[in-house]
């Protein structure tokens, strides 16, 4: 290099640093610029899907069976105006035995095959006396009962049937003993006028056997109440749900099959507990089911401004005692960027800057800012200063705002796991429990938005409603 060209660079340089001397040793303010990047800006987090809570119901057919035959006792018989009203003047006396009942489910419809053997007593008109059919010597005759109703879930969340029909086939005909005259028609209406009574009854048992409201009140009204995520309660969860519905009844192997559908929009907020919100039960809709489980998406915040106090806070007792004093820091984030202004005072005045990446730490369960830097302003501005205002102590003391209290991120997943954990186990009304838990917790992204940095987590779990 020519000799005047060295002069000049070194007399550049003794320049600089006589300037940098000068405000060391008088005091006096440096101005650093702002980097470019402004609050706010940059790519967000794209709007979170609802939450779907799908519990799946299931009903023993056996339960409905034992709940029909209740309806429609072994064996009976009909006294002689009983038997009159039914059949006529000549009907003397009616008594059947139940030997079977058989329930299946195809979708939503239910099949009821009743097997029946009869006997019965007639007055002979004109003749006098009685004669009978079914009676010993010989054996009692056979009759078939069929009945086939549609399930659906009326306003009320209780079972409902419609386009209920019965039928009765008689196998036998009822030849009485004397004369060998033919009463099967005379049978026929009477098992017909029971079949009546039996569709009725069989009307009113069916709502009797599920009774969902009180259990979808009790998962409603425990959603809109906020849940404490940590030990201060300064951490707070709210699912705030948007709807609850039930899918339509089924018939699957030997159960009948449902489930209830809740979705919500959940979120995290931090402070004061949130108002609990006050809304009744909706009314009653028809869900659509694909895949049954749990998935929630929620959004944890990291305020800005909380981290901002936290820091503050941090830094001033790690430079405590030095020439320069700590003011204020400011942190804000710009998509996967922080930005860090530390203010400060003492022997120099102003504003520094620095820069560093946000990330979550899977192993740690932290949200972290690595490779943080000053500017090249900043830095220039500090020479003089690297050891006591270093960006190490600023690093340390942003993973320290980051990892405890209540931005600890992995106390808030343990605890939104136990608290969601806790709900999905426990009693919701006489005769309906809940049973399930979350099996899974993933880091769906991170991202900023005008106020915080936002953790987007994933919850699945499985659960079921059981009915006793």
């Amino acid at each position: 290099m020519p000799r005047h060209r060295r002069g000049v660079v070194s007399g550049r340089t003794v320049a600089r640093a006589v300037a940098l001397l000068a405000i060391v040793a008088c005091g006096g303010h440096f101005e650093v610029p702002a980097p470019t990047l402004q609050p706010g800006t940059g790519a967000v987090l794209p709007p979170a899907d609802p939450a779907v809570i799908v519990l799946p119901i299931s009903i023993s057919l056996g339960k409905i069976r034992s709940a029909l035959a209740a309806q429609f006792p072994t064996g009976d018989s009909l006294s002689q105006a009983q038997c009159v009203a039914l059949g006529g003047v000549v009907c003397h006396q009616y008594v059947y035995r139940r030997d079977s009942l058989e329930l299946r489910m195809s979708g939503d419809r239910v099949d009821l095959l009743a097997r029946l053997q009869y006997r019965g007593r007639v007055a002979l008109s004109g003749i006098g006396g009685l004669a009978s059919c079914g009676y010993a010597p010989e054996p009692m005759k056979r009759a078939e009962l069929h009945a086939a109703t549609a399930l659906y879930w009326r306003n009320d969340w209780r079972l409902g049937s419609r386009n209920t029909t019965l039928g009765a086939a008689l196998l036998d005909p009822c030849q009485v003993t004397l004369l060998k005259l033919d009463a099967t028609p005379l049978m026929r209406r009477i098992i017909d006028g029971q079949s009546e009574k039996l569709r009725q009854q069989l009307d009113n048992a069916l709502p009797a056997l599920a009774d969902l409201r009180p259990a979808a009140d009790s998962l409603w009204r425990t959603m809109l109440q906020p849940l404490a995520l940590d030990s201060s309660s300064t951490v707070w969860l709210s699912m705030t749900p948007q709807s609850i519905t039930l899918a339509r009844p089924l018939g699957r192997a030997d159960a009948l099959t449902t489930a209830l559908v809740i979705t919500a929009r959940p979120h995290v907020s931090i402070g004061s507990r949130p108002s609990a919100e006050r809304r009744t039960l909706p009314a009653l809709g028809l869900a659509s089911v694909g895949a049954s489980g749990i998935h929630i998406p929620v959004d944890i915040e990291l305020p800005f401004a909380d981290l901002s106090t936290r820091v503050t806070q941090l830094l001033k007792g790690e430079v405590a005692g030095a020439d320069l004093s700590i003011d204020d820091v400011k942190i804000w984030g710009v998509a996967d960027t922080a930005v860090v202004r530390v203010a400060v005072h003492g022997t120099v005045s102003g504003d520094l800057y620095m820069l560093g990446r946000v990330q979550y730490d899977t192993a740690n369960r932290r949200v972290l800012v690595t490779d943080l830097r000053y500017t090249l302003a900043s830095d220039n501005a500090m020479s003089r200063f690297k050891a006591t205002l270093g960006s190490y102590r600023i690093k340390r003391a942003l993973d320290q705002a980051t990892g405890h209290g209540q931005l600890d991120v992995g106390t808030q997943l343990d605890s939104l796991r136990g608290q969601l954990s806790a709900q999905l186990n426990r009693s919701l009304a006489p005769g309906v429990s809940v049973a399930g838990s979350v099996t899974g917790i993933r880091i769906a992204g991170l991202a900023t938005s005008g106020t915080a940095f936002v953790l987007r987590v994933v919850l699945d779990g499985l659960a079921k409603l059981t009915v006793q």
